[in-house]
């Protein structure tokens, strides 16, 4: 069966525009993941929970949609150009999901296998997705009728691609000047299309993973399934497949569109988007389009679901599917149909058969793998990958010889060795199979619920604005991520967002002004707030002389521009010159100016303020360990940051409590160091200042403080012209009412003030300031 251009084209792979040289411009071509799913019960039947309106508007979310049923969702990666970055979206995606139906009903989960195992009696009862669009409902509804509901619930993966643009762009002139760019476009993803449905039998039978269904699946168009371990049912006859009657030619595009036109006419299909094939030319609203305006991507829908992979698909086989489809680039042109409809009924043969069946087109699958070989070593060379993407190929090629090793063939063999264990048959053991796997993904969805998976290198304070853009539907773009600087798009409207809550809401005098604690109490006193006295230093030199003149029993030292607690020492009782100096040079070494001002007694409250309305207020305990009796400090230390919240560089919602030069400093004040070993029950501090940043901890206070607190803290923020902002006060007693004017002080204010003390306090409620931020810059949201 092996046709003789393809054994030729082994021996030199070459492509009409491309060349093997330009394989790592090829490379960076963008791709997108849909996955469908379906959301089950706990005992496998169909959720009867309605898609969630946490997740936006249908209309307007790019992210989480539903597809036929209304519990079969569908989740959608943007264009990206690396199966890691496809990843990230969609382990976003499920986790965000999971999330919901677990905080909704706590009974959902999310089927891995894309051939369902349980459906009802009365399979009438299956919801059709409940859409505001009246004309999408009834297109449901007649497929529906058309070809009954239980294969409309077949799931998979479709693959978008895109050829780089810009490399065809460049290619155009060097090929045929007279032909234009979309031409050359148009006649590429023909092309590619062609060899794709001629060759894509390989894919299924390394990725083909629906050996099982439902007992009672069935559809009015192909009747029953006869076997029970086949190595796709939704990639074969039983599948979703059009009327045989329905004949398209990929020939040429003007043929194909007129083929579709004319199905369409004729009351075979009843929308061009009823083509159900696993080929799709994308990027136009009707097909016609696509010849006058040009095809800009293509999708391929012949994908299973790895049930043994959470979000359904491998990094390694995401990258395996591009490689496979830039060597189809490379093999020589199918142009004919009858090449085309042999792809089809290889690639049914392929999926009805047995998964641990041996592989019938053993000598054409050896050639494809070889192509496929030259092309991933050339990959290796050009991007320096040690090996990767030949890796890749040989590893599939072992899976030429022996099918179990294929997916499929190792779902049937585990599958039947627990079914043959328990003494029943292999089918009857798929439902509880698929359940017991989509019990271990939900553990692996919500773990470290804190985080937004795979945007763990963001700040977590940026990663919870994350989570509430991609639920309402807001678009996200990276513009850079190691400055958690991101673009959100809603219908039109964008903004630029940095750090969480930095926007165009706040002026950068502000900011300035904020960054300055010099000039922030200068601006607050003369606006009637109070501030501690104190006075400000450009040297070390200048500061330590004043040591002899400080009238202040209790003082605090600290840098003038700081973050995070950064540079910050508190005496409660007065220091020796030697321990002052030492807190002069570690706030100099944060800033050329320093501070030394007056502490205030109370309690330290800090007040977020956003848009003159106080979102949270937390109080802020100091890093503290409790002795018992017999451990250090410094292992008393490691129990504390042994707690899966703490971490560092703010990637977590508490951080690691130290060992430094400031921890000692402040052991050193209790008469302790890290060898010391407290009594039973003493608390020990590690800091003075009681900032999460260096280890402490948040207790949430909103509902407790008097609205005396709130108002100075609203007018510091409007003083400061400040949309977002934390106001830091101390406060003899935080819920009575102001009497004379030292029952307060605002001793700091911050630009950028941190949401994360806020979202993930020690003790009471969490705020959900990531949701503020958005509803502010987005009303026109679904953000209630």
């Amino acid at each position: 069966m092996i046709s003789r251009l393809l054994l030729e084209a082994i021996m030199e792979l070459h492509h009409p525009v491309f060349q093997l040289k330009d394989l790592s411009h090829l490379w960076h071509s963008t791709i997108g993941i849909e996955k469908e799913s379906l959301r089950l019960k706990q005992d496998g039947s169909l959720s009867e929970y309605p898609h969630s309106t946490e997740w936006g508007k249908r209309t307007q979310q790019p992210y989480i949609q539903t597809d036929f049923a209304d519990s079969q969702l569908e989740l959608i990666t943007p264009p990206v150009y690396s199966a890691k970055e496809a990843r990230k979206w969609l382990s976003a995606t499920h986790q965000l999901v999971q999330d919901t139906i677990t905080t909704q009903h706590d009974d959902e989960l999310i089927w891995p296998f894309s051939s369902p195992g349980l459906l009802p009696d009365d399979v009438s009862s299956i919801k059709i997705a409940q859409l505001e669009n009246e004309n999408e409902y009834n297109y449901r509804a007649y497929l529906a009728e058309v070809y009954g509901k239980p294969v409309q619930l077949l799931c998979g993966i479709h693959y978008n691609f895109q050829i780089n643009p810009a490399l065809i762009e460049e290619k155009v002139a060097d090929f045929n000047p007279n032909l234009s760019i979309k031409e050359v476009t148009n006649d590429l993803y023909l092309t590619l299309g062609r060899n794709y449905l001629r060759y894509r039998w390989l894919l299924t039978y390394f990725l083909g993973a629906a050996p099982y269904i439902a007992d009672n699946y069935s559809t009015e168009l192909y009747g029953s399934p006869k076997e029970k371990a086949m190595r796709s049912f939704r990639q074969s006859q039983y599948g979703y497949n059009n009327d045989e009657d329905v004949s398209i030619s990929y020939a040429s595009l003007e043929a194909f569109v007129s083929d579709v036109e004319k199905a369409v006419a004729n009351g075979q299909l009843l929308l061009e988007k009823e083509l159900y094939r696993d080929v799709r030319f994308r990027g136009q609203d009707r097909y016609r389009d696509l010849i006058n305006n040009g095809i800009k991507y293509i999708e391929f829908r012949n994908f299973d679901l790895n049930p043994f992979d959470p979000y359904g698909i491998t990094e390694t086989d995401t990258d395996f599917i591009k490689l496979f489809i830039l060597t189809m680039l490379f093999l020589p042109q199918v142009e004919k149909d009858e090449e085309v409809e042999l792809g089809n009924i290889m690639n049914h043969v392929i999926a009805s058969n047995e998964a641990h069946a041996a592989l019938p087109y053993l000598a054409e699958g050896e050639k494809l793998v070889d192509a496929m070989l030259l092309v991933a070593r050339a990959l290796d060379e050009q991007q320096l990958m040690n090996g990767y993407f030949e890796n890749l190929v040989t590893d599939k090629r072992q899976q030429l010889y022996h099918p179990e090793l294929t997916i499929a063939g190792k779902l049937v063999t585990i599958i039947e060795k627990e079914a043959q264990a328990m003494n029943k048959p292999a089918e009857n053991h798929f439902l509880a199979f698929g359940l017991n796997l989509a019990r271990q993904h939900k553990e692996t969805y919500l773990e470290r619920d804190y985080n937004l998976h795979g945007f763990e290198n963001y700040e977590i304070s940026t990663q919870n604005v994350l989570k509430h853009a991609i639920k309402a539907g807001i678009k996200i773009e990276e513009i850079d991520p190691t400055e958690n600087l991101l673009k959100f798009t809603y219908n039109g409207h964008s903004e630029l967002v940095k750090n969480a809550n930095m926007t165009s809401l706040d002026t950068q005098i502000s900011y300035f002004v904020m960054e300055n604690k010099v000039a922030t109490k200068k601006v607050l006193a003369q606006n009637g707030i109070r501030v501690p006295a104190g006075n400000s230093f450009t040297s070390f030199e200048e500061a330590a002389r004043y040591f002899p003149l400080i009238n202040f029993e209790q003082f605090v030292v600290k840098p003038k521009n700081t973050n995070y607690g950064l540079g910050i020492s508190i005496f409660k009782t007065f220091p020796s010159r030697e321990n002052y100096e030492e807190a002069l040079q570690i706030a100099f070494a944060e800033d050329n100016t320093v501070l030394l001002e007056a502490f205030m007694p109370g309690t330290e409250l800090r007040f977020y303020v956003q848009n003159n309305n106080v979102e949270a207020i937390c109080e802020r305990q100091a890093a503290q360990v409790k002795g018992d009796g017999h451990s250090t400090v410094s292992e008393l230390i490691d129990v504390v940051n042994s707690n899966p919240l703490r971490g560092d560089n703010h990637r977590s919602p508490l951080v690691n409590i130290g060992k430094g030069r400031l921890e000692q400093l402040q052991l050193t004040s209790q008469n302790l160091t890290l060898d010391s070993i407290p009594e039973e029950g003493q608390v020990v501090y590690l800091r003075e200042n009681s900032n999460i940043s260096t280890g402490g901890i948040a207790i949430d206070r909103t509902d407790e403080v008097h609205d005396d607190y709130k108002r100075i803290a609203i007018q510091s923020a409007q003083f400061l012209g400040a949309n977002f902002c934390g106001v830091d006060l101390i406060i003899k007693d935080y819920t009575q009412p102001i009497v004379e004017e030292a029952d307060y002080g605002v001793i700091e204010a911050n630009f950028n003030p941190a949401m994360m003390i806020h979202l993930f306090p020690g003790v009471g409620q969490a705020r959900p300031l990531g949701k503020a931020a958005l509803k502010q810059l987005f009303p026109e949201a679904p953000l209630d």
